[in-house]
């Protein structure tokens, strides 16, 4: 059996390389070849470049920046990606939170948010761990509690993944 890319994905995977190496800085793809940690700015740079080329969240609904890509095409998206070093998107806002969004969010609620966050101009994050809790959500036990416009916050957390 011989696997090969049609030419159809020989063209895709081809303009995709010319996106990666050409608009992405060098700068950063040489952190990410070389394991360096990349800053903020790095990660916000180069999502919305992402972004701004139709490749930062290609795996949600089309009327919110989605591509409709085949599992193919996918797969060659990340592979490709990865081979020039870039910076996948931020995992919160493309695989996380725009999917929930744009599956169960009221209209008003996807205009406020999916652009945004497909933008990075919202940089989602996760912090529901705490002591004695770890990520089991069903032991957390820290509350808000309105008080006028403000909310009190009892209890504590011991971590938050990509908060800045």
């Amino acid at each position: 059996m011989k696997l090969a890319l049609s030419p159809d994905e020989v063209k895709f995977r081809d303009d995709l390389r010319e996106v990666y190496r050409t608009k992405i800085p060098a700068e950063i793809r040489d952190r990410m070849k070389y394991g360096h940690e990349l800053s903020r700015d790095d990660i916000v740079t180069s999502h919305r470049i992402l972004n701004e080329n139709g490749l930062a969240v290609p795996k949600w609904p089309v009327q919110w920046g989605g591509r409709d890509w085949s599992p193919m095409q996918l797969h060659i998206w990340e592979d490709e990606m990865q081979l020039a070093s870039v910076p996948e998107p931020l995992t919160f806002n493309a695989q996380m939170i725009g999917p929930v969004i744009a599956q169960f969010g009221s209209e008003e609620l996807k205009q406020r948010f999916l652009p945004a966050t497909a933008n990075l101009d919202i940089w989602w994050c996760q912090g529901f761990s705490e002591p004695d809790a770890g990520s089991d959500l069903a032991a957390v036990r820290t509350t808000a509690v309105r008080d006028g416009d403000s909310y009190i916050v009892n209890g504590q957390k011991i971590w938050t993944t990509l908060a800045q």
